[in-house]
């Protein structure tokens, strides 16, 4: 299956894991990328720095597409640090969240790093579109983590409208082959998939919380 998203990051499938807090790790972005698909962990997945290098360290020996979450508001006072750290591992690509993606855009242009935005309504991705991303992710009101307001049917035609030239991607709302399907008929280059991902093996949440996600 070729789509916009595949041919940038070089996968089998125009899926990402997307990335969920103190969830994500690297041994599920390694089953991913070995999948076919692209994994994301957020960088505040990681306490410290060290922490963080020694993960990217294992990611970058894949020589296999992967990215990087990383929250833009103010209240994340780790980002100058997570975006240096970044940069410098040359990270694929970065999805950024909860705010303006100007720096991070900025700071990865120049280095080939793919940026990826969050948005969560039309005024936020006529925003996020105007600093020249690579592409869009709409966040719908489905979403599993920090969700937007709009039905993907509604979301996802608008942005393909207003933005023709980017891709989008969707996030939330799809957990099988026939969701995929629906977002890549509204015109979406792939999908974001977080919650199927919980109940994998790799992941490191109890088997409870698996089988309740199941």
């Amino acid at each position: 299956m070729e789509t916009k998203l595949t041919m940038m990051l070089g996968i089998q499938y125009p899926i990402i894991m997307a990335p969920m807090f103190l969830v994500s790790n690297v041994a599920m972005v390694k089953s991913a990328a070995d999948s076919g698909i692209a994994g994301v962990i957020p960088a505040l997945n990681y306490r410290s720095d060290k922490e963080f290098r020694i993960a990217l360290e294992e990611l970058k020996s894949m020589n296999k597409a992967y990215g990087i979450n990383l929250i833009v508001n103010r209240s994340n006072y780790k980002l100058p640090q997570q975006l240096k750290t970044c940069l410098e591992y040359k990270v694929p690509f970065i999805i950024t969240s909860l705010g303006s993606p100007a720096i991070v855009i900025d700071a990865c242009r120049p280095l080939g790093i793919k940026v990826f935005c969050d948005v969560s309504d039309m005024e936020y991705a006529y925003k996020a579109a105007a600093f020249k991303p690579d592409a869009l992710i709409a966040v719908n009101n489905q979403a599993g983590g920090h969700c937007g307001i709009l039905n993907p049917e509604d979301f996802i035609p608008q942005l393909v409208k207003a933005f023709p030239s980017l891709p989008i991607i969707n996030a939330g709302g799809v957990g099988n082959a026939d969701g995929i399907k629906r977002m890549l008929a509204l015109g979406a280059c792939g999908v974001s998939v977080g919650t199927p991902f919980i109940a994998s093996v790799e992941s490191p949440v109890s088997k409870e919380y698996k089988k309740a996600c199941v």
